[in-house]
């Protein structure tokens, strides 16, 4: 059984929040254009962090911090979706809905869109979030390179393997 990790030293805390709070701040106001506040979701990467423990080894601080922001946006969007299918109330009035999709084309959409999240999410992590960062941010290549502190040809190799597994998937429900 480790050893349980030693609580982080305030000043260690403090250092890291004054380096990454307003990064991570644009990091989630960038994705959640929606959502007027981050600020929980920082605080949810700073927790992360906590209990992770010691820093000293990881390679890649702002690699790491920012693969846990991923994360955090990643669960918080999953809670979200969740949430909002809960709530939301079927159509009754008129079979046509917003664009003059039918109920049942606009449903078959939900549930190819559903199809391709569930694939995507069958994909190792690192992958997931190349993948999103390039497709859903459009974020250059080298930059998530440079930023993930990886090769270039890995980065391509990841978004490459997403998009034959997604193709593939897609293949399938034909």
């Amino acid at each position: 059984m480790a050893a349980p990790s030693k609580p982080r030293a305030p000043c260690e805390l403090e250092t890291l929040e004054t380096r990454y709070r307003v990064p991570l701040r644009r990091f989630f106001e960038r994705r959640l254009k929606r959502w007027p506040e981050p600020e929980d979701l920082v605080q949810e990467v700073f927790v992360r962090l906590v209990r992770q423990g010691e820093l000293h080894d990881i390679r890649s601080l702002d690699g790491y911090v920012f693969q846990i922001a991923a994360n955090v946006l990643r669960d918080y969007l999953r809670r979200w979706s969740i949430r909002v299918e809960e709530a939301r109330p079927l159509p009754l009035e008129d079979d046509r809905l917003e664009g003059g999709f039918s109920p049942e084309r606009v449903v078959l959409g939900q549930e190819a869109l559903e199809g391709l999240i569930t694939a995507l999410h069958r994909l190792p992590e690192k992958t997931q979030v190349i993948f999103s960062l390039y497709h859903f941010e459009s974020v250059p290549q080298v930059d998530i390179a440079r930023r993930l502190n990886l090769p270039l040809s890995t980065v391509e190799k990841h978004i490459g393997r997403a998009n034959q597994h997604l193709l593939a998937h897609l293949r399938e429900d034909e």
